[in-house]
């Protein structure tokens, strides 16, 4: 796990918007923080949508799942 990770996953412990995530992971640039952090985080179940019927919602927030918690937690950070 790489630290912007471990930065994403920390943030996301309490409900919060993608610029807050974006802040935490430290990318300047948009697009790339979501190819390569969010989407990724997204898809393996680590992190999960508050609105998940609305993805591009100005209200959507994102939050650690179980996994997510379980996969920040473990010595090795593999969760998997």
């Amino acid at each position: 796990m790489t630290p912007q990770v471990a930065r994403v996953l920390e943030a996301a412990s309490s409900a919060c918007s993608f610029a807050e995530l974006q802040a935490a992971a430290g990318p300047k640039d948009r697009v790339h923080f979501l190819k390569t952090h969010l989407e990724p985080l997204l898809l393996a179940g680590w992190i999960e949508r508050t609105i998940p019927d609305k993805p591009r919602s100005s209200k959507q927030k994102y939050r650690l799942t179980k996994k997510g918690r379980q996969a920040l937690h473990e010595p090795t950070g593999g969760g998997r």
